[in-house]
């Protein structure tokens, strides 16, 4: 049973769109990992005393840091991932949408039914 052009052209526009469904779920789930860990780290630092020696990593060098520059850049980090979690959220229930779109029209097509312009 051979495609027809037009479901053919569905079928790919639909695997397109699932792929890149799934890389948004993917850096979604990494995005989360990543927030809950900074939480973790957020809430541990903040049971410590204010004038705690920190050390800091960046790159290959630790360098001594204040409880506050540490906290302050954390908390930064988290709303960026909130913000950023937003976004990928948004984008996930777009693609979702349009892949129950693309799926009715390509049973539709493949049924014999014709594509709809809408």
């Amino acid at each position: 049973m051979s495609l027809s052009a037009q479901a053919q052209k569905l079928l790919a526009q639909y695997q397109q769109q699932q792929e890149l469904y799934q890389n948004l779920v993917q850096q979604r789930t990494v995005y989360e990992a990543e927030l809950k860990e900074l939480k973790r780290v957020l809430e541990e630092l903040e049971k410590l005393p204010d004038d705690v020696e920190l050390y800091k990593n960046v790159g290959h060098v630790l360098y001594k840091a204040k409880k506050e520059e540490v906290v302050s850049e954390i908390k930064n980090r988290i709303d960026l991932i909130e913000i950023k979690l937003a976004g990928l959220k948004k984008q996930e229930e777009l693609i979702k949408n349009e892949l129950e779109k693309l799926r009715e029209q390509l049973q539709k097509a493949l049924s014999g039914g014709g594509v709809g312009g809408g």
